[in-house]
């Protein structure tokens, strides 16, 4: 049996907030010891990390617990964006097992500490796991982190989001029992008698007709469609966005497909990209991403509307996987963190979509630098979307 239960808080006091979240997980989950437990905390209470695990250790009778700071948190009760937040899973189960782990980055950008990570998990890996991992960005490169945990451990799914924490500081932290480390991995690995459900939801989408790029130099972009790349991005992309400067980064992207030698962009099976600059004179775009002569690839917009509905969608999707006997018993939502209110306008559109499909999971999250999931079978890195990880007994 899976047990499982949530809880938050809004108290600007550290240690009321750990308490009053953690004792929230344990009760709504009918727990009387957790055998793992998971901890995002927002950025104001960086002072207090140390005591919020302690808290948390104590209150959940678990060590094995990890988690990581966040500019936002979020649970199926709501979200909180830039302001005092924390938010604790809590799970007892005897059919699954849960190991957390920590490794501090190298300078290398992450394949030395994906190497170390999935050598930990070898003798523990079984035929059904799933292993969660939670990035510091600024010296932990997602894809490298990833190639690295493959190379030693083989096809495993993995998913999780990079940390994040207040936007002028280039820090984030990351939890492993009652330690606080910055400039690490921090993660766990669910293995056992258990079923997941993997979804994900599109912040940016597509604009006009795919293209395919046929000049190129590393992330330099000369032409599409054999014309001028930036010609091709002013017939395709809406007049409001492409005459104002500011609009033209803020709001436009570009997607690719998960294989390069992919010949259609599918809805919803794509990666977004920056784009870094735009030459109108030479008509040269450039992107956050090395590409090459023949790809495929199709200009992206952020729009609040078409993302809600990517959403909607996304959950229906989901639900009508529900089995009445073997219901879903928590769950994880990695959001980026230009969602929510930057994207919206407001906090808690996504809880609110989620519960509304789902009934009241015990779902736990926060909003992160990029997201992790896989996508046709093999773990991608993703920008401006949302992964919903859904756990139920086998």
């Amino acid at each position: 049996m899976i047990k499982a239960g949530v809880g938050y808080s809004l108290s600007e006091n550290s240690g009321q907030a750990a308490k009053e979240a953690a004792t929230q997980a344990i009760e709504t989950g009918n727990i009387a010891k957790a055998d793992f437990a998971v901890v995002f905390c927002t950025f104001p209470h960086r002072g207090g990390y140390k005591e919020i695990l302690k808290s948390v250790c104590q209150i959940t009778g678990t060590m094995n617990v990890a988690g990581c700071s966040g500019i936002g948190v979020l649970t199926n009760y709501g979200e909180v964006e830039a302001k005092p937040g924390i938010a604790v899973l809590a799970v007892s189960s005897d059919e699954m097992q849960t190991t957390s782990f920590l490794v501090n980055h190298t300078d290398d950008g992450g394949m030395k500490a994906g190497l170390e990570i999935g050598g930990r998990l070898i003798p523990i890996k079984g035929e059904n796991a799933l292993l969660t991992i939670l990035p510091d960005p600024y010296h932990i490169h997602p894809e490298l982190l990833l190639r690295g945990i493959e190379s030693r451990i083989g096809e495993i799914p993995i998913v999780g989001a990079s940390a994040s924490e207040h936007p002028a500081l280039h820090e984030t932290y990351e939890f492993y029992g009652e330690s606080v480390v910055s400039g690490a991995i921090s993660g766990f690995m669910i293995q056992g008698s258990f079923t997941h459900r993997i979804g994900i939801t599109q912040g940016c989408q597509p604009v006009g007709v795919p293209c395919i790029i046929t000049k190129s130099e590393h992330n330099l972009i000369f032409e599409l469609d054999g014309q001028p790349a930036f010609e091709v991005l002013k017939k395709q992309v809406p007049k409001r966005i492409r005459e104002n400067p500011r609009d033209l980064l803020r709001l436009l992207f570009v997607g690719f497909t998960p294989d390069p030698k992919d010949t259609e962009i599918i809805d919803g099976e794509y990666l977004v990209r920056n784009l870094i600059g735009i030459n109108p004179d030479t008509g040269v775009i450039g992107v956050a991403e090395n590409v090459r002569e023949g790809q495929i690839m199709t200009f992206t917009v952020r729009h609040p509307i078409m993302a809600r509905e990517d959403l909607k969608q996304m959950l229906d999707r989901l639900a009508s996987l529900k089995d009445s006997q073997k219901p879903f018993k928590f769950g994880f939502y990695f959001n980026c963190c230009a969602r929510g209110s930057s994207l919206y306008g407001y906090e808690g559109i996504d809880t609110a979509y989620i519960t509304h499909a789902l009934g009241e999971i015990p779902i736990i999250g926060f909003f992160g630098n990029s997201e992790l999931a896989p996508l046709k079978g093999i773990n991608r890195l993703f920008t401006y979307t949302g992964v919903l990880v859904l756990i139920s007994e086998q």
